[in-house]
């Protein structure tokens, strides 16, 4: 689905990124894991678009699209949902969902609004409630299905747990894996290691804009010692598994 190959990135002349490469098969979650400014935004942000690529290649669903336009990506079947400023505030709940159907018709979008309400069961309780009055794990919500409605193959999040409460972040990432198992692709990049290592399906660890170790979560939540060094967290047996 996701194909890496030598890239190098950053913004202008600064480049963030170095000889990134990296796979994601359909249907699987990855995770981008790594401290505070390895480039792990930066790498979302390569992929619709928005920095500058000096080199290398990126596939998506057999396709280049390295320096196509941001506003193409959704036709191609990619949706990216960042980490702030990813709703309208000023809009209620329901009219958000609206905007993110328009180009269906009225059947298809009541189908797809119906089925919204049903994995998103939070959003049908709010409909009228203006998106910015929401707490943040309601407002990541709907972010998240905003991304869904766009009906993509690959799913690209920024940190969608930052700043939840421990309920909601499991809330969240149960969400997540729900979605992936109707066949999406998901890319997640996450801080939190220890929630996303319990849910996704393989990880990639970046360390100043490289690739510094790769692996499923069953080997990264068993590799202890590689953890602590890179992200600076101890994993435990209760780390092992979804609640």
């Amino acid at each position: 689905m996701l194909s890496i190959t030598d890239l190098t990135a950053g913004y202008g002349k600064l480049t963030i990124l170095h000889d990134i490469a990296l796979t994601v098969p359909a249907g699987q979650f990855a995770a981008i894991l790594g401290p505070n400014g390895s480039g792990k935004s930066t790498l979302l942000k390569t992929l619709v678009g928005l920095t500058t690529v000096e080199r290398g290649t990126i596939r998506f669903d057999g396709q280049p699209i390295a320096g196509r336009r941001t506003e193409t990506m959704r036709g191609l079947g990619l949706a990216y949902v960042p980490q702030r400023e990813n709703v309208f505030k000023s809009m209620t709940v329901r009219e958000n969902l609206l905007l993110a159907l328009r180009g269906l018709s009225r059947q298809e979008g009541v189908a797809a609004l119906d089925e919204c309400y049903s994995l998103f069961p939070v959003l049908k309780d709010r409909r009228p409630q203006c998106a910015g009055s929401l707490s943040g794990g309601e407002r990541q919500m709907l972010a998240i299905a905003l991304g869904w409605l766009a009906q993509p193959k690959l799913m690209l999040l920024d940190e969608p747990s930052a700043g939840l409460s421990p309920l909601f972040v499991i809330e969240v990432f149960r969400t997540l894996r729900a979605l992936c198992d109707t066949g999406i692709t998901l890319v997640v990049v996450e801080q939190n290691a220890r929630s996303v290592l319990r849910w996704c399906d393989y990880a990639y660890l970046l360390r100043e804009g490289q690739i510094a170790f790769q692996g499923t979560a069953a080997e990264l939540l068993a590799d202890e010692e590689t953890v602590k060094s890179y992200l600076g967290v101890k994993m435990t047996r209760k780390d092992a598994a979804p609640a």
